[in-house]
């Protein structure tokens, strides 16, 4: 099971936009602002997941228009760099963490496994987050 089923299942729900193109940005800035009207007292979301490029469509995302719409919805931004790489994309002005896995790093024969997170700085100004700052800042 794959963690799109068990929050969409199980959890506070979960939107798939997965081609990272200007129209999916278009519907998620639809969903949010459905999402606030509805409910204006509780969070739009969570978080937004997304890969910088995307695996397999090596596609990358308007970051930009999405931390926008993460300052306005007050969401964090959390984007997966295992292709892009920090040599590669600076992601930082725009992500308030950056994950990556480094099982291939680690070892090609899949039989390690390992991963990392940064926690940027930028974080600490998200509503939701404000506690786990304290800890991780």
């Amino acid at each position: 099971m794959d963690t799109q089923k068990v929050l969409q299942k199980w959890g506070p729900g979960c939107h798939f936009l997965g081609h990272g193109r200007d129209g999916d940005i278009d519907s998620l800035e639809r969903i949010l602002a459905d999402t606030v009207e509805h409910n204006p007292e509780k969070p739009p979301f969570l978080a937004l997941f997304t890969e910088l490029p995307s695996n397999p469509l090596l596609r990358s995302p308007n970051l930009s228009h999405l931390r926008a719409l993460a300052d306005k919805y007050d969401f964090p931004i959390v984007v997966d760099m295992t292709i892009g790489n920090f040599v590669n994309v600076n992601v930082f002005p725009y992500a308030d963490i950056v994950v990556s896995s480094l099982t291939k790093v680690f070892s090609g024969a899949s039989n390690v496994m390992g991963g990392r997170y940064v926690v940027a700085t930028p974080i600490c100004q998200t509503t939701q987050l404000m506690s786990l700052c304290a800890v991780w800042c």
